[in-house]
């Protein structure tokens, strides 16, 4: 497999992000350990006592595995998180563990949507979607004004190249 180009130089997203994603995780924890937890709990506490009994535990242990684990990668996740704006396309780089390059050609731009939520909002964040014929792509993490540049832009450029065809 041909190696990827070293040359070309992703913009980073906001360091904020890593916050944003840890506060979210940590949300997402507390409500699924107390869903799953309780369930567990309240089976565990309305069935005769039996060997069996550890089995409802899994999925809330589960959970915090998960949870824990994300505290760690998010760091990670958010330090690779990035793009490139080149002539003929939009690279987007993406993933910790699993890497992933994205190339999203301008001439086949659908849609391109910002989002932001109240937590989000209160970070400067937005995320940036990019909708395809064939495939979808996302930033996460750009400052809201670079978002909606970023948006504006990919528009048009995605139009200039549409009207060529």
């Amino acid at each position: 497999m041909k190696e990827f180009p070293q040359h070309i130089d992703f913009r980073p997203v906001r360091r904020e992000l890593t916050t944003y994603r840890q506060i979210h995780n940590a949300i997402s924890l507390v409500i699924n350990v107390v869903i799953f937890g309780g369930a567990a709990a309240l089976v565990s506490s309305l069935t005769e006592p039996g060997w069996w009994q550890i089995l409802v535990w899994i999925p809330a242990a589960w959970i915090l595995i998960h949870h824990v684990a994300r505290i760690f990668v998010i760091p990670y996740q958010v330090r690779i998180h990035g793009w490139a704006e080149q002539s003929e396309d939009l690279l987007v780089r993406s993933g910790a563990v699993f890497r992933q390059y994205l190339a999203v050609p301008y001439g086949r731009l659908q849609f391109v949507v910002v989002k932001q939520g109240p937590l989000q909002r209160k970070f400067d964040l937005a995320d940036l979607r990019i909708i395809t014929a064939g495939s979808n792509a996302q930033i996460s993490g750009l400052p809201t004004r670079e978002a909606t540049r970023l948006r504006d832009d990919l528009s048009a450029r995605g139009y200039a190249r549409l009207a060529g065809l």
